[in-house]
């Protein structure tokens, strides 16, 4: 399936959030939920795959808690009506910080990956396909929330690829945000050269990043460079590779 095709991504949504899921849920789709975890009068927040917007069916309910030492409830509601938790005693998320949630869809199952680690897997109750929006409440703050269509990017038992939302470096220590649009929005995306944006979530195994581009005829040398900074750190590591043309 090509990159194009793929759903645009849900930006900074406001909590309580509820979305369509352009299709349904698929074999092989991806989806990624970024943002940070507050610290509140909250101790919970959950993220829902429903059929329909009502809440009354949910396939996929996982729902931290921070409540006596920490753990993640999960389970599913046809009609109204819960069914029996799933409960796993571990906590991988810490109030104030960031996180990277992934939910990839399987014929047998969602897999839950939490900041690039496998975290779970839920057996399906309910057909996934019967499944069009996607929720989210509680003590969160969301950066985005993206998909990854099915065959896309997946070349590893874990596959991970996102969509990175860019923001353009313009001078030293200064960052300029692009227009909120993700890159599989633009009808023919061009960026400004030299280009720099950042990684949500850092680099980290099995994470995808995708280059596509065109040489002009003038080029001599091209490149892609990934580069470690850290503006309250006094070091800089960065590994390029640079290409000579003809």
């Amino acid at each position: 399936m090509a990159f194009s095709s793929a759903q645009p991504p849900y930006l900074s949504p406001i909590i309580p959030f509820s979305g369509t899921i352009h299709g349904g849920l698929q074999d092989g789709l991806q989806i990624t939920v970024n943002g940070t975890v507050l610290y509140s009068s909250g101790t919970r927040f959950s993220v829902n795959f429903q059929i329909g917007p009502s809440g009354n069916d949910i396939a996929f309910h996982f729902n931290p808690r921070f409540e006596e030492g920490g753990y993640v409830v999960c389970n599913t509601k046809q009609k109204g009506c819960w069914g029996p938790e799933e409960r796993k005693m571990q906590m991988p998320f810490q109030m104030g910080n960031s996180f990277e949630l992934i939910f990839l869809v399987q014929n047998s199952e969602f897999k839950v990956m939490v900041n690039g680690s496998l975290f779970m897997l839920y057996s399906h109750r309910v057909p996934f396909y019967c499944v069009d929006t996607i929720s989210v409440t509680g003590a969160v703050r969301l950066n985005y929330i993206s998909f990854q269509p099915p065959g896309f990017g997946q070349a590893s038992s874990a596959p991970i690829c996102q969509t990175v939302i860019h923001t353009v470096q313009s001078t030293p220590g200064q960052m300029f945000p692009n227009p909120i649009i993700s890159p599989m929005t633009y009808p023919n995306p061009t960026y400004p050269m030299p280009f720099f944006t950042s990684i949500p979530g850092g680099l980290y195994p099995s994470k995808s990043i995708i280059v596509s581009g065109t040489i002009l005829p003038s080029a001599q040398r091209c490149g892609s460079c990934v580069k470690a900074t850290a503006s309250k750190w006094p070091w800089t590591v960065s590994t390029c590779l640079n290409t000579t043309t003809a």
